[in-house]
């Protein structure tokens, strides 16, 4: 019975665990361009995906969204700048049969982007 308990355990920790999805660490990127090389698709479904970043310039940060044959361009912050060398933080939903990937809107470094995804969604 031990170990049926070890392992609920093990389960439940594991459901609330973060998937990290893609990192970014003091790199250039180009304006209005993928920032991953592969786009980003969920392990689960539908699931959040937390995306954290911080950049050396101003700049509206986008998420690019295909599903299917069609992508549509969703910008955060409310399509307002992320101002210089501030962090932020975003949710965005992500469901199966979706792909995510990043853009800027300027030539910037970025120092920091991590996008995790969050499977149990807690609300």
């Amino acid at each position: 019975m031990a170990l049926g308990k070890r392992f609920l355990k093990w389960v439940i920790r594991k459901s609330f665990e973060g998937i990290l999805k893609g990192s970014i660490f003091n790199t250039a990127v180009t304006a209005s361009t993928n920032i991953f090389a592969s786009d980003l698709t969920p392990s689960y479904s539908p699931t959040l995906f937390r995306i954290y970043c911080c950049f050396d310039t101003a700049g509206v940060l986008s998420v690019i969204r295909k599903k299917d044959t069609t992508t549509v361009t969703e910008q955060l912050n409310s399509g307002n700048s992320l101002n210089a060398n501030a962090a932020y933080m975003f949710d965005i939903l992500v469901e199966e049969g979706e792909n995510i990937n990043l853009q800027y809107s300027v030539d910037a470094t970025c120092l920091v982007l991590k996008v995790v995804e969050i499977p149990c969604m807690v609300s």
